[in-house]
């Protein structure tokens, strides 16, 4: 008996794989301050950071934007780091009055690294002694949508995931 199996749908066609390029795309954020927190009460861990991200514009003369980063990924965590191991500070499963408070200490704070890493394409934004790790999701379904959206200066949009994919439109 053989059995035939279909090849997954490509969810987007101009997704990139390519993680130089996605990490050349995300060094704009390097220095942004968090200015507000969007958490909608009917979350599910999801939520929105408005950054407030200096860039160069065209004419060489520095720019200021304000653009969102939403996270809609199911998994994520907000650690506190420090001289020991770092704690647990929010993650995508508590209770939306818990994670209000708890992701409100990242407002007035200052992006100090991101980073992709491989193989699993997790993102870790630091924010001084705070650091939000994004894991990715892997289903890869027609409804899926990016794990976390990035509005650029440009006024492109970087979507992020599910999986090692990315694209901007």
């Amino acid at each position: 008996m053989t059995t035939r199996t279909d090849p997954a749908p490509e969810l987007c066609p101009d997704a990139s794989t390519d993680l130089p390029a996605l990490r050349r795309q995300l060094a704009v954020l390097h220095g942004g301050r968090v200015t507000s927190l969007h958490l909608p009460s009917e979350s599910t861990g999801r939520f929105a950071l408005l950054l407030a991200l200096t860039y160069r514009r065209p004419s060489g003369r520095n720019g200021l934007a304000y653009r969102w980063l939403t996270l809609g990924s199911p998994a994520w965590r907000l650690d506190r780091t420090g001289p020991g191991e770092s704690v647990p500070a929010a993650a995508s499963g508590d209770a939306v009055p818990k994670l209000a408070a708890d992701l409100r200490v990242l407002v007035g704070r200052e992006i100090t690294d991101v980073r992709i890493t491989e193989p699993g394409w997790d993102a870790l934004i630091e924010f001084g002694d705070h650091r939000l790790s994004i894991f990715p999701t892997t289903c890869h379904t027609p409804d899926s949508g990016p794990d976390w959206v990035l509005r650029l200066p440009s006024r492109r949009t970087l979507g992020i995931g599910p999986g090692s994919r990315w694209e901007a439109r």
